[in-house]
């Protein structure tokens, strides 16, 4: 998620709360919130999917 809520709900939902700095929130303000990591933008998230456990999916 790109804001402090977005982190919230994804630990309401029990799950794994990534960061990204595209929503006008800080690196250490997502942190605080819960994010498992933060990221510059979508496309460096892409980049580092390794890092969070994505796995591709079958078939």
């Amino acid at each position: 998620g790109d804001s402090v809520w977005d982190l919230l709900a994804a630990q309401r939902a029990r799950s794994l709360g990534v960061g990204l700095l595209s929503g006008g929130y800080g690196r250490e303000e997502l942190q605080q919130a819960g994010a498992y990591r933060v990221y510059e933008d979508p496309r460096d998230l892409l980049e580092h999917l390794d890092e969070v456990g994505v796995r591709e999916s079958p078939g």
